[in-house]
């Protein structure tokens, strides 16, 4: 609030009248006036009477008073002094909203930019496939039986019904698994486990575009760049 409007609400506190408070200060009611109006401002002799006799707290009334307000009555020791220390405070307010929005600027920078770095990097890819697990003793080639045309040979020649019943067999084992690698793995190899060995064969190679496993960054990035926008505006919107 302006200088004026504070002394007209202490004064009115008091149920005072204009020239009642005007007695007590032992100044004139015109002056007392424009004094409330705030078409004139104390010399540091009438700010102390005012004081006296309102029973005003300078660091209340600091708080209350426009910083405008205060800046006119700087002549006055005791306001110098409250002005300066506001002052001051009011650096340190705008100075870690400035260090707040900085921070949140580089952290969202930052982020931002881990998010874009090799966001579509092309890489290799080697796709491999085994069509089931081979036994012991069993030949890598096991399960390429699969594949022959045998009934109509097996109808001709009866011996070949062997071979057929293994490629029933071999079919019904069928649990095929896939390998994808970024390095090359050779045309084949094999890969043994528990159970047997898997024997793996190039299937495909391409070339694909990889996003970045940091793209989730994006989210927190665009968060930290708005806080730091709001910290800007605070720390001059306070200014």
């Amino acid at each position: 609030m302006k200088y004026g409007d504070y002394l007209r609400l202490k004064r009115e506190k008091k149920s005072w009248t204009q020239p009642e408070a005007a007695a007590k200060a032992e100044i004139e009611q015109s002056y007392l006036s424009k004094l409330e109006t705030g078409k004139s401002y104390p010399s540091e002799d009438i700010f102390n009477r005012l004081v006296e006799i309102y029973e005003i707290d300078t660091s209340d009334m600091s708080r209350q008073v426009f910083s405008a307000e205060l800046d006119k009555l700087r002549e006055i020791k005791e306001i110098r002094t409250v002005v300066l220390e506001r002052q001051k405070s009011e650096r340190s307010f705008v100075r870690g909203w400035l260090i707040a929005g900085l921070v949140l600027l580089m952290l969202g920078g930052g982020s931002f930019g881990l998010t874009r770095v090799s966001s579509q990097t092309p890489v290799q890819q080697f796709h491999y496939r085994s069509a089931g697990i081979l036994l012991a003793g069993e030949p890598l080639t096991a399960f390429d039986i699969i594949n022959d045309r045998l009934t109509t040979v097996a109808n001709i020649n009866p011996k070949f019904k062997s071979l057929l019943e293994r490629q029933q067999d071999m079919i019904e084992r069928i649990d095929e698994g896939s390998v994808t690698s970024t390095i090359y793995l050779g045309d084949s190899f094999v890969k043994k486990l528990a159970e047997g060995k898997r024997y793996y064969t190039l299937i495909d190679n391409r070339v694909v575009e990889q996003v970045s496993p940091l793209r989730w960054l994006l989210a927190p990035a665009l968060m930290f760049l708005a806080g730091s926008l709001g910290c800007f505006f605070i720390s001059f919107r306070w200014k």
